[in-house]
């Protein structure tokens, strides 16, 4: 789907014989894996997807599968995974906002206007391979990927900037690396956020439609 200037940079979109190298990202960010339901499920949808609790192993079990699901859609996966020499590296988590649950009721990331803009909720890049413009290629890639579904805009909200936080915990993404994939600015923080929360800003991506070819003239 996409290639760097390397050469060997490859942006595939998740499918269901990919999932395991979601975990294959996580697990080499965090130590556990993280299978990207977070942002899409309240707790108590989770709860009633059976994605939390139970024995060791059997919540994640279950997880892989929800994922696994989701990622047979035909319209559109639930993201895309980045490989180098077939290894993967990086996920990029994306889809229409209506996908994720808490991004859709939270307080910080309301809806800016009535755009049914696409969301990239997550983006993660494993130890090793950071520094490398790696994370950037995988928000174009994430463009293209909207656009040729019909998004009319692809939107992010990271961290406003200050106080320097660790990569792991990068996730949100950066204003910055999204300024280097070309997105704008459309709010700042908003006021009034429970203490403690992370100041983030709203970031979008207009997707300008293709024109349609000219019709030829008869001979």
């Amino acid at each position: 789907m996409a290639t760097a200037r390397d050469g060997q940079l490859e942006i595939r979109p998740l499918t269901a014989a990919r999932v395991d190298d979601v975990k294959t990202v996580t697990r080499g960010t965090w130590g556990s894996a993280c299978w990207d339901l977070f942002p899409r499920y309240t707790a108590a949808e989770q709860r009633e997807l059976g994605i939390t609790g139970g024995g060791p192993g059997t919540a994640d079990a279950k997880r892989r599968e929800v994922l696994a699901k989701l990622a047979r859609r035909r319209k559109n996966s639930a993201g895309l995974v980045a490989y180098r020499g077939g290894d993967p590296i990086g996920f990029v988590s994306l889809g229409p906002r209506h996908d994720y649950s808490r991004v859709e009721r939270s307080k910080a990331t309301p809806p800016v206007d009535d755009v049914a803009a696409w969301v990239i909720p997550c983006i993660t890049v494993r130890r090793g391979h950071r520094g490398q413009g790696i994370a950037v290629a995988m928000i174009r890639a994430a463009v293209d990927y909207a656009r040729k579904r019909g998004a009319p805009a692809v939107e992010a909200h990271p961290r406003l900037g200050g106080k320097r936080v660790h990569d792991d915990f990068a996730f949100f993404g950066t204003k910055a690396m999204f300024e280097k994939a070309g997105f704008r600015q459309v709010r700042g923080v908003l006021p009034r956020l429970p203490k403690g929360w992370v100041a983030r800003v709203t970031m979008r991506r207009t997707i300008r439609k293709r024109a349609a070819p000219a019709a030829r003239r008869p001979s």
